[in-house]
């Protein structure tokens, strides 16, 4: 099937079930050739950090891309053929379906209750349902729009970024900050630093689909007094002559390379940039993209599996040399 004769306004989803080892190395190959959409589905309520705490590396779980449907779906589809069947070679691997997933089909998807960081539970919700219950625990409680956008928190970029966050705030450095979430995705990485002591969180994406969602997300959770939901990205027209406190960019490495210097512009004197998105093997050409603006540190360069996060913080002294 040529999936171009279809309705553009359409995604190609590819899934494969195999055992939970290697999610870790299918989600890299759908990341390098899908659109950034990576899901991974396991039965039931779970944990992203230990996977429940009852599983073993030989329980299967699902892994979905989607790829959007252009010019360029048919060749990305066949590599990501070409490495599935490479993974064969080492786990029994089934037979990767494929569907055609329109928009409103999209927006009905959804996704398991996951627990990430130790103390943040996030859980599909639909405002058509009205606004969630109280929460019966003490965790952080996140509320996401099935479907719509991508970042449920059990992606490893976006753990390692929550565990940041939870951090900085367990350390009370989140308290009365400005964020600025680019390419805020659900806009997760927002709402957790609203819970947990930001005063004010402006979220960017260049996905239309991803504003819509994310301004129904900080409604689900109890947030939306405090954030601005903008389409596009840095700079931006719209923002506000500030800069800000901490500024979260789980991107990927490409746009962090071509944003850095735009990325550090948005960051205040002392402040923080969590940068994310970013394959192990890519990490220098990140890393030298940012040091090339002289205007910033690396504090930190955290690892999870394949993926790293920098944590960067901007230099005090303002002039740019």
């Amino acid at each position: 099937m040529n999936v171009r004769d279809q309705n553009t306004e359409s995604w190609l989803e590819i899934s494969v079930i195999l055992p939970a080892e290697y999610a870790e190395p299918v989600t890299h190959l759908f990341t390098t050739y899908g659109d950034g959409r990576v899901f991974v589905s396991q039965s039931g309520d779970w944990d992203a950090d230990d996977v429940g705490g009852q599983a073993n590396p030989s329980d299967d779980v699902e892994v979905f891309c989607y790829l959007k449907n252009d010019d360029t779906v048919d060749n990305r589809k066949g590599m990501i053929g070409i490495g599935l069947r490479l993974m064969s070679e080492l786990t029994d691997v089934e037979p990767h379906r494929e569907r055609l997933v329109t928009a409103d089909e999209w927006a009905s998807q959804s996704f398991p209750t996951i627990r990430v960081a130790d103390r943040i539970t996030i859980s599909p919700w639909s405002l058509e349902d009205g606004l969630p219950r109280p929460p019966e625990n003490d965790d952080v409680h996140v509320y996401l729009s099935p479907g719509l956008a991508f970042g449920t928190g059990n992606h490893p970029t976006t753990r390692l970024c929550l565990k940041g966050i939870v951090e900085d705030a367990d350390a009370g450095k989140l308290t009365g900050a400005r964020v600025l979430d680019v390419g805020c995705g659900s806009g997760v990485l927002a709402i957790v630093s609203l819970k947990m002591g930001a005063d004010e969180a402006w979220c960017l994406d260049i996905d239309e689909t991803a504003v819509r969602a994310v301004q129904n997300n900080l409604v689900m959770s109890g947030v939306s007094q405090r954030a601005h939901v903008l389409s596009g990205s840095v700079p931006h027209v719209e923002l506000p002559d500030i800069e800000f406190d901490y500024v979260l960019a789980n991107i990927t490495s490409r746009v962090l390379i071509d944003l850095a210097d735009a990325l550090v512009d948005q960051a205040s004197p002392g402040g923080t940039i969590l940068a994310s998105g970013i394959l192990a093997e890519q990490s220098d050409a990140v890393i030298e993209a940012f040091v090339k603006t002289r205007r910033i540190a690396i504090s930190e360069s955290r690892q999870d599996g394949d993926w790293v996060m920098l944590r960067i913080v901007k230099s005090n002294d303002e002039t740019k040399s």
